[in-house]
């Protein structure tokens, strides 16, 4: 456990001292000698540990050193660590991105569409590069009769993910009727395969593998098509995930 603790960002000591103490409190000394750091180390990593709020002490003497509750002191380095990653792979996109653009190169971080073409191409994305889950918010200008031909094929490729394992969940508007090919999924894939209803004019998206987002701009008309993004960003899309949640509590099945 010292080496995944060492990951998430302790020092080698702080890692040893609190392997120790997430099982059993121990005054400084009892610790030095129970994780095998030098005494005179001892008292710079329990305080260190403290500064992180890891470790709590006692009022007694010799103070006891403790861990109050294992799961959150370790969901708080799991927690830290994920926003340095997050931010990393941010900048990284970033940086990636804006050399492409530079060049005049597309990236896949970044996907703006403009056209019915370019519609067609970039909602295919979503189901062709989900791994796990799809959570899809369909609002009141949802109209599963028009430009059947387009709909027709990104169906087909919801079946494909599906069966491939990809947990599909939807909210349709309300009077929105399913689709023969997804409704014949639904009965046959309930575990996998979950629509609720609700008439919401939040923004047309998809959120895929919590990781990536679908935005598309749709109207009452469904020919006048405003355009789509598709974004590879963890924050935004937890951000749409509590929103496409709030909006799965709310619904009917």
């Amino acid at each position: 456990m010292i080496k995944e603790l060492q990951q998430l960002g302790l020092s080698y000591y702080e890692s040893k001292a609190l392997t120790v103490l997430l099982k059993q409190s121990f005054s400084a000394k009892e610790l030095s000698d129970e994780a095998d750091i030098p005494a005179g180390k001892t008292y710079s990593v329990i305080l260190s540990l403290q500064k992180k709020n890891l470790v709590q002490s006692t009022t007694e003497r010799p103070k006891k050193f403790f861990v109050e509750h294992a799961s959150s002191a370790l969901q708080k380095l799991i927690e830290k660590k994920n926003e340095e990653v997050q931010n990393m792979l941010s900048l990284l996109r970033l940086t990636a991105t804006e050399i492409d653009k530079s060049a005049s190169r597309p990236t896949p971080f970044f996907d703006i569409g403009t056209t019915v073409e370019d519609n067609k191409r970039i909602q295919l994305r979503t189901f062709t590069e989900a791994k796990r889950e799809i959570c899809q918010i369909l609002n009141v200008h949802h109209k599963p009769k028009s430009n059947r031909k387009s709909k027709t094929m990104w169906e087909k490729e919801i079946v494909n993910a599906v069966k491939k394992g990809v947990v599909f969940r939807a909210v349709y508007p309300t009077n929105a009727v399913l689709p023969p090919i997804l409704a014949q999924l639904n009965k046959k894939h309930q575990e996998k395969f979950q629509v609720k209803r609700i008439n919401t004019d939040y923004i047309r998206c998809d959120i895929i593998d919590s990781r990536k987002v679908l935005l598309k701009l749709v109207s009452p008309d469904a020919l006048n098509f405003g355009g789509i993004l598709f974004i590879e960003n963890e924050k935004f899309a937890a951000n749409l995930k509590k929103v496409f949640e709030q909006l799965w509590e709310e619904a009917l099945f």
